[in-house]
């Protein structure tokens, strides 16, 4: 079995449980990522591809891989809940390729919307359309619940446009779009709203550190995570910047969590964390409804204060509580499918098997075959590896490197991840 990783700090967690929940079914399991999909399954055939996408792969290379005998999945890695969402994530025709929906021997979907969606429109044959929920929402997946001595302060970084991860000059964008064009508004207000927001957050920061407060940051997975050296600069060891994989490793370090509003806020809200937005503080914001229907929903999870002295009280008062707001459970119902009396994890595991994988767990040929194609994975990472360095020899693009991309050398299971697989 191949599972694709689309985004290593998104996606390796929840995607290494279900490795690990498949192997105990009997299987042998590869991880792979942008630069190593493609590569494998030109040249091999798995008996099961479990895809983020309907376009990881070329079309034309999914109907070859079909015909050779593989069962391919997609495993939803992005939940929708309107109509614009759902056709750009499964479009009808991809780099000038038709997609044939029914190449796929099933579509695992988050929600309620997505799912009659893709019913309505009659994509893919019915009984191969699963609203199971999203496995990084999995039971398996949640923080492991500490109590430490001190407090420590999460902010949830999101930054992304004033600190792209690939030091991107902001010209490169700006040569690249229409200001007249008014689809590009959301770009010069983002520009506004990271610039005013990373400022409060520093502001906060700083008069946390100052009162000997530690301070947790994680930034956004398309940031540089190395600019925040500066910050740790200026403020020594109670600022940490995490560099964890996954969200739910970082929330089980932090006593609440502080940043702009965003869809980030799940996780906390969802692991029964205590949520503080700085949206009331902001004076520049979106203008479109689509961006603040969405932005309004997540604030109900937080507390809002009108300024960062205010923010800072409660960041440091020993009584605040996680918000609990009927409304946006029943929305993370719909959306995550949280009422499903079956796991994410384990509804995936049971319906690739009940579909009759032809396969021998013992089979001379099949472990051969999986060797070869454990080899090839390394290779593509090694290669990858030694190919980002010849380009950028610098040592912060090591760090940058271990930042998106899955890649076998610079991933390994950390001990939180082996210690949720133990539990359950």
């Amino acid at each position: 079995m191949l599972i694709h990783i689309d985004s290593i700090r998104r996606e390796y967690l929840s995607s290494w449980l279900l490795a690990e929940k498949f192997k105990e079914k009997g299987y042998n399991v590869l991880l792979s990522s942008r630069h190593s999909t493609g590569r494998l399954l030109k040249l091999f055939t798995p008996s099961v591809f479990i895809s983020t996408h309907a376009f990881t792969i070329k079309f034309k290379n999914l109907y070859r891989l079909k015909k050779r005998g593989t069962k391919i999945y997609i495993n939803e890695v992005e939940g929708i809940d309107n109509e614009y969402g759902v056709s750009t994530t499964y479009p009808e025709i991809f780099c000038g390729e038709k997609i044939d929906y029914n190449v796929f021997s099933g579509i695992f979907v988050w929600g309620k919307f997505t799912f009659n969606y893709l019913n309505k429109k009659n994509i893919i044959n019915k009984k191969n359309l699963y609203r199971i929920g999203s496995i990084r929402q999995s039971k398996l997946c949640r923080p492991i619940v500490k109590h430490y001595k001190q407090k420590v302060i999460g902010i949830i970084a999101r930054f992304e446009i004033i600190n792209t991860y690939d030091r991107r000059h902001p010209f490169s964008n700006l040569l690249n779009l229409d200001p007249e064009d008014i689809n590009w508004r959301w770009y010069f207000e983002r520009c506004a709203i990271d610039s005013e927001t990373f400022s409060i957050v520093f502001k906060l920061i700083k008069k946390l550190i100052e009162n000997g407060y530690k301070v947790s940051l994680r930034p956004h997975p398309n940031e540089n995570i190395n600019a925040y050296g500066k910050l740790k600069k200026a403020f020594g060891p109670l600022f940490e910047i995490d560099n964890s994989f996954d969200i739910n490793e970082w929330l089980s370090s932090v006593s609440l969590v502080v940043g702009p509003t965003s869809t980030a806020f799940t996780e906390p809200y969802l692991a029964k964390i205590p949520i503080i937005s700085i949206s009331k503080i902001q004076k520049f914001k979106y203008s479109s409804v689509d961006r603040t229907s969405v932005l309004d929903k997540f604030d109900k999870s937080a507390y809002t204060p009108e300024t960062v002295n205010e923010a800072y009280r409660m960041c440091t008062s020993d009584e605040l509580k996680p918000k609990v707001i009927k409304d946006l459970d029943n929305y993370f119902i719909e959306f995550y499918t949280l009422d499903h009396e079956s796991d994410p994890i384990d509804s995936i595991v049971n319906v690739v098997i009940k579909n009759k994988i032809n396969f021998h767990k013992f089979k001379f040929e099949n472990f051969l075959s999986f060797i070869m194609q454990s080899l090839f994975l390394y290779s593509c990472d090694f290669f990858f590896i030694i190919k980002n360095l010849v380009k950028n020899p610098y040592s912060k693009n090591f760090n940058k490197l271990r930042q998106y991309n899955y890649n076998r050398f610079l991933h390994r299971p950390t001990p939180f991840m082996k210690t949720l697989n133990k539990q359950n």
